[in-house]
């Protein structure tokens, strides 16, 4: 009698375990909002720059820790960029644009720790890895790759960001956030160079979990 409550016992917290294990584990989708812009390390330039928007999509994967504590990384693509009334010059002082528009195309890695000071709840913060996949500036409607690779401008650069935020739990494996991610590279710009601003608006499903 003895061996069998003890072999029940046993299987009882095999499988106990085994729920708990399988449940530490969650991948899922996400998409949403970006509102971007750039700051340039000359004050002046920084005036005419306006906010732009975009969109960002991808994949995470989210480790339970503990009631608190979640750690989460996403593969995420990701528009970003800015809009500018500033002229572009050549090297000669000669102006090329009276202003322009500028799209990044980012493949970004952000890896996250996740913290629940209430239910549903949860602040995070981490580092995100951001590589620009492609470059594009356009002018009154057309493309200005020309005059603007005249003028200096590098198209394909890998950036590192800070990111933080907070978010919702909506139940049903939905939730919400709101992030901010800060550029700690600074971007060649023609003569002058920048950091990547980003505020990042977006809705996620959890889809599976192991």
């Amino acid at each position: 009698m003895k061996r069998k409550k003890t072999a029940l016992l046993a299987i009882s917290l095999i499988l106990a375990a085994t729920q708990v294990v399988s449940a530490q584990f969650t991948t899922g989708l996400k998409a949403g909002l970006n509102i971007s812009d750039v700051h340039f390390d000359i004050p002046l330039l920084n005036d005419e720059i306006e906010f732009r928007r975009g969109l960002n999509i991808g994949v995470f994967g989210r480790y339970f820790l503990n009631d608190r504590l979640d750690v989460q990384a996403e593969l995420l693509y990701s528009q970003q960029g800015y809009r500018t009334t500033t002229p572009v010059t050549d090297v000669g002082g000669n102006i090329l644009l009276g202003g322009y528009k500028s799209l990044a195309h980012y493949l970004n890695i952000p890896v996250l720790i996740k913290f629940y000071p209430v239910r549903r709840i949860y602040l995070e913060a981490g580092p995100q890895a951001e590589f620009c996949l492609g470059h594009a500036y356009s002018a009154s409607g057309k493309e200005m790759e020309d005059a603007l690779s005249d003028a200096g401008f590098e198209k394909n650069t890998a950036d590192l960001s800070l990111t933080g935020g907070i978010g919702l739990c909506l139940g049903k494996g939905f939730s919400v956030n709101a992030r901010y991610c800060h550029g700690l590279l600074k971007m060649p710009s023609g003569n002058t160079k920048y950091n990547n601003r980003v505020i990042q608006f977006s809705l996620a499903c959890d889809l599976w979990s192991f």
